[in-house]
């Protein structure tokens, strides 16, 4: 536990807050989308900090998705999922020649660089919610989209997701014009993520992404996921939609626009 001496007290609670808020997103509560910059915002170690969350995120996120598909295995719709795949290896394949190393990429991102594309995706992220009843209301039709729409939605969620595992925008995109039951969208929705960040895991580890400390931080933190999956499933029972979700979009809109004035002032 030495590696733990790093961290102070209000370190490890805002971690632990972060990954509370992304294991009850895992339960059905949508406030998932706030964690990664808030994380980055109060991580210690400001220099990378926004390198150092993303990477310590990832393993937590196959845990959680892995016991999200237990969860909702009977309901996966696995051919929705494969058409994805294509464009996702090379989303992801790309965002690791570019970006993901610390070294040796062919562009050079710095934290800063990082800190406000992650606050752009927010805002991003928070325009696509405020105009999605617009949106979607425009579009005819229930059909999968074609072979070219899944391989351009997968690149899209590769690059995302590896720069910010910020995907669930583009997800979206993809299966709420489908109309699909509730239980085959959030089943389909797990198991694209679980197997996308499954991909993203190779990159990350081969180029040095994910240290030993973060594992081991990880560990400390894993009794948090449970609790945050079955927080979110009571609390999305009891709360309407339009309350929480707002609330959390305004807060995230704010932890980006903060994330990209720190990072033009890096």
């Amino acid at each position: 536990m030495e590696f733990l001496a790093t961290y102070n007290l209000t370190d490890l609670g805002w971690i632990a807050l972060s990954l509370l808020l992304t294991a009850m997103s895992k339960g059905g509560f949508p406030v998932g989308s706030i964690a990664t910059p808030l994380l980055i915002l109060l991580w210690p170690g400001q220099a990378q900090a926004a390198r150092a969350a993303v990477a310590f995120m990832l393993p937590m996120l196959c845990v959680m998705d892995a016991g999200a598909v237990v969860l909702y295995r009977r309901h996966v719709d696995w051919q929705r999922v494969r058409a994805m795949l294509p464009g996702t290896l090379v989303g992801v394949t790309l965002a690791a020649a570019l970006f993901i190393s610390d070294r040796h990429t062919l562009i050079v991102v710095t934290d800063a660089t990082l800190r406000i594309a992650i606050g752009t995706l927010g805002l991003l992220f928070t325009l696509w919610f405020a105009a999605r009843k617009w949106i979607l209301s425009r579009l005819t039709g229930t059909a999968a989209p074609g072979p070219k729409a899944c391989f351009a939605y997968g690149a899209t969620a590769g690059i995302t997701s590896s720069l910010a595992h910020a995907a669930a925008p583009v997800m979206q995109m993809v299966l709420l014009p489908q109309k699909l039951p509730k239980m085959r969208f959030a089943a389909t929705n797990c198991a694209y993520f679980f197997v996308l960040n499954l991909i993203k895991l190779v990159p990350f580890v081969l180029l040095g992404r994910i240290q030993p400390d973060h594992l081991r931080l990880g560990l400390v933190m894993l009794p948090v996921i449970p609790v945050g999956v079955l927080a979110g499933y009571a609390l999305v029972r009891f709360t309407r939609d339009h309350h929480y979700a707002a609330i959390i979009h305004i807060a995230l809109a704010i932890t980006s626009v903060v994330l990209i004035i720190n990072g033009l002032r890096a």
